[in-house]
């Protein structure tokens, strides 16, 4: 039809017509050109419209499809459903059945996350329970008297703690600084050495615990670090430094032992250690109340 319009047009052309015929005719030739155009496009907008039936079926197909793990296959819908009597073309019913069929993935994969995420949410609130039931991952509430001042205070103990505790209770009770130290025994300066090594065994063995120690005084994590900064800081800060300008006076005639007699704060050093393991006694008191076992 488009080609013999345009030939009309052509020879229109060929005649010499008044201009005014001749703009009548192109004009005529233009809006029958339009409607041409425009016919094909209202058809499949009417055939998709026309029977609503098809076009159901067709979804209930890419639906069953997606049910039954079937793999997408459109050509073989097109295929039975090319000779229809609604007049769908096989672009329209590719269409129908791959926006069905692509509609219904997302769903199903939506519902699955779904139910995949309330598996692990209902799995983690079995594990937290259970593990509750065991005792060695049971929380424990515990009220304790923390020493160098720092009153008494609450902390609910779990597996992690627990473990945290014994091993500043093992470092603690292994170390001379914590066993009595007679005037007549041993030497000040291993007991001085014995204690500063306390930071970094604590600081080791809170890095390896992790953060679920805690830092507040309400946890292990806190109350190692509290006695440290409180309790032993302040005393090497004022010991360690005088003990050792005293170390540097020693003659070389003179043992270690007997120069340590000789200093004048000795006596002094003595009396302020054993009021400092009196507080460390305390200290492991707590962390035994932390671990729940008998002393």
């Amino acid at each position: 039809m488009l080609r013999r319009f345009q030939q009309l047009r052509h020879h229109l052309k060929q005649r010499e017509k008044p201009p005014l015929i001749r703009s009548s005719a192109s004009l005529f030739l233009s809006l029958s050109l339009v409607i041409s155009s425009t016919i094909p496009a209202f058809a499949e907008t009417a055939a998709l419209g026309s029977d609503q039936g098809l076009i159901d079926e067709i979804k209930s197909l890419a639906y069953s499809d997606v049910e039954n793990d079937i793999p997408r296959r459109t050509n073989f819908i097109v295929q039975i459903y090319s000779t229809n009597t609604v007049g769908l073309t096989p672009q329209q019913l590719g269409r129908v059945y791959d926006e069905k069929y692509s509609e219904q993935i997302n769903q199903k994969n939506l519902e699955n996350t779904l139910i995949m995420l309330g598996v692990i949410a209902l799995l983690g609130l079995l594990t937290t329970v259970i593990l509750r039931k065991i005792p060695n991952f049971k929380v424990k509430k515990i009220s304790t008297s923390l020493p160098f001042g720092l009153g008494q205070v609450e902390l609910e103990s779990d597996e992690t703690m627990r473990s945290a505790a014994w091993a500043l209770y093992v470092e603690l009770t292994t170390r001379i600084a914590t066993q009595t130290l007679e005037t007549d025994q041993g030497l000040l300066r291993e007991v001085l050495s014995s204690l500063y090594s306390l930071f970094a065994s604590t600081r080791q063995i809170l890095r390896e615990a992790g953060p679920n120690v805690g830092t507040s005084l309400e946890s292990v994590g806190g109350i190692a670090i509290a006695v440290l900064n409180v309790g032993l800081r302040p005393f090497l800060t004022k010991w360690h430094p005088a003990l050792s300008t005293w170390e540097a006076q020693r003659p070389a005639n003179v043992g270690s032992k007997e120069h340590e007699k000789n200093w004048a704060e000795e006596p002094q050093l003595r009396n302020e250690l054993k009021l400092l393991r009196d507080n460390l006694a305390q200290y492991v008191h707590a962390l035994v109340e932390v671990i729940g076992v008998k002393k």
